[in-house]
């Protein structure tokens, strides 16, 4: 932990804000002291990001005030003295590395020099120098969001917000991370930390803030800050409301494997274009839930994103047991395939539109003809299309007319996913399906996942021709996929190096023991 140092402290007092019917922030009260680091966890949708927007100045409250150092400050002042990194990186993916670094200082007129030594170095301990000319659309997300990171960094401000910042990091770059939190702190820097990941929080935080329903109910510390204390004030809590409204809890759903040895999707030969992985064979059955699993590099991820004809490939990828949609060759073959495959990536900001509604967005991935022949261009009947997708994936939200940017992380999250199945594609390709939120919110969609699965389902809208049969998920989280996956295929150095079927297993440890052998290459 970091010890008390003087300087400004912050003190929120009675904190207020409404996105329409929706409460966001209910008389907010909370205080943080320069030298430590105080940690803000709570449900989806409980106010954490708001309070932390309003921090920052990017949102304006309705009512209460902000103090620092004793003294009320507006939205401006604190702007100044803020920086922020977000859970989804925000960056200009048209500019370079070095140049995202550098933006946000245009009275410098930075954008005319090029970074200097300090700023330099800085990309070098984050991974980064070799990459400093390349646009950031060309790279990764976890490229990305350690860009965004080193940005904040670099900048000479007094408070520094982390809105679960290490979401796309690797195990390594996360304790990199957090070393830097601390150097922060104990500069007399004020730090705010906003996780899911209790053991994070408790490692590294000195209080911790539990936010529920706008307010903060709880802040531990010393003795009393441990993982299970945390968990009883947040996680059973979530857990118990979930049950109390009559939905099954993700452990209450069962694993459905392969149905009858039916297939859903094959691979065979399935190589990439650039190079990212080859001579991939693999099979998904009707019913299941396969993960792929690698780390950063391996293939993987490229894999998934190839599924949905987001990345090159040849060979041959087969939906179902139709002939006709067999696809090999060049990438544009595979479309006949692909329009079987509904995508969710990692980036909820590539998945929703932030300019429309939360129904808009549940809504728009259906095409005009479709629409057309379900009598969907009418605004009544779209407006009963998207309760009904929004009831089924239980989406918290005042109105369907509210701004999707006015939803938690969550629920936005599970709109995405709810725009995807809106027309039952027989395979739902997910990357990171629940990164950066809340063990509730995680708990429905693994729930909802498995129903998916279910070739008996009935997600998604009504009429349609089309049935969910079989999930494929990237995922970096050996949690995640002892809890929802029935098998896994490790990729390494571009390859299959390895099949692993969960249910051979009675604990996570010893699954993620195999899986780490097997992503390293053994």
């Amino acid at each position: 932990m970091t010890a008390a140092v003087s300087g400004e402290s912050i003190a929120i007092e009675g904190l207020h804000k409404r996105y329409g019917d929706t409460v966001a922030l209910d008389g907010l009260d909370i205080t943080v002291a320069p030298g430590e680091i105080l940690g803000i966890a709570g449900p989806n949708g409980s106010g954490k990001s708001t309070m932390v927007k309003t921090l920052a100045g990017e949102v304006i409250a309705d009512g209460g005030r902000i103090l620092v150092d004793g003294v009320e400050r507006d939205a401006a002042s604190l702007a100044a003295e803020v920086t922020i990194v977000h859970q989804e990186p925000q960056v200009f993916l048209n500019l370079t590395v070095a140049e995202n670094l550098l933006v946000g200082r245009e009275r410098r007129k930075i954008l005319n020099r090029r970074i200097d030594a300090a700023e330099s170095e800085l990309l070098v301990e984050m991974g980064l120098r070799d990459h400093a000319d390349t646009a950031l659309e060309h790279l990764p997300l976890a490229a990305q969001q350690r860009t965004e990171i080193a940005r904040a960094l670099a900048q000479d401000a007094r408070i520094f917000l982390f809105d679960e910042p290490n979401s796309a990091l690797t195990e390594e770059e996360s304790e990199d991370l957090f070393r830097r939190m601390h150097d922060l702190a104990d500069s007399g820097r004020l730090v705010i930390l906003v996780s899911h990941r209790l053991h994070e929080l408790v490692a590294h935080a000195d209080r911790v803030g539990m936010i529920i329903d706008g307010q903060c109910r709880v802040i531990l510390s010393g003795e009393d800050l441990t993982e299970d204390r945390v968990a009883r004030e947040l996680v059973v809590g979530v857990a118990r409301d979930a049950a109390g409204d009559g939905e099954a809890l993700a452990d209450d759903v069962p694993r459905a494997g392969s149905e009858d040895g039916a297939v859903a999707l094959a691979l065979a030969g399935w190589t990439h274009r650039d190079g990212g992985f080859s001579d991939i064979d693999m099979s998904v059955g009707r019913g299941e839930i396969v993960a792929v699993s690698g780390v950063e590099g391996s293939g993987a991820r490229a894999l998934v994103h190839s599924l949905a004809g987001f990345s090159p490939a040849t060979g041959s990828l087969r939906v179902g047991a139709d002939r006709a949609a067999e696809a090999t060759g060049d990438g544009r073959s595979a479309k006949a395939a692909m329009a079987e495959v509904g995508f969710v990536g990692a980036n909820r900001a590539e998945n929703l539109f932030f300019n429309l509604s939360v129904g808009e967005n549940l809504l728009s991935r259906l095409s005009v003809d479709i629409s057309d022949r379900l009598g969907l261009l009418h605004p009544r009947t779209l407006r009963a299309a998207a309760g009904h997708l929004a009831e089924q994936f239980r989406v918290k939200a005042g109105s369907l007319d509210d701004p999707i940017g006015s939803l938690s992380g969550g629920n936005q999250q599970k709109v995405a996913i709810g725009a995807a199945t809106a027309t039952r594609p027989r395979v739902l390709v997910l990357e990171e399906p629940t990164r950066g939120v809340d063990v509730g919110s995680k708990s429905e969609i693994y729930r909802l996942l498995r129903q998916y699965a279910d070739p008996e389902s009935q997600l998604g809208l009504p009429d349609m021709e089309g049935q969910g049969e079989a999930v494929v998920l990237y995922c970096t989280e050996d949690a995640e996929i002892f809890e929802v996956a029935d098998r896994v295929y490790v990729i390494a150095h571009g390859r299959i190096s390895g099949e692993l079927t969960l249910s051979d297993y009675d604990d996570v440890e010893s699954f993620a023991a195999d899986r780490v052998r097997l992503e390293s290459g053994g």
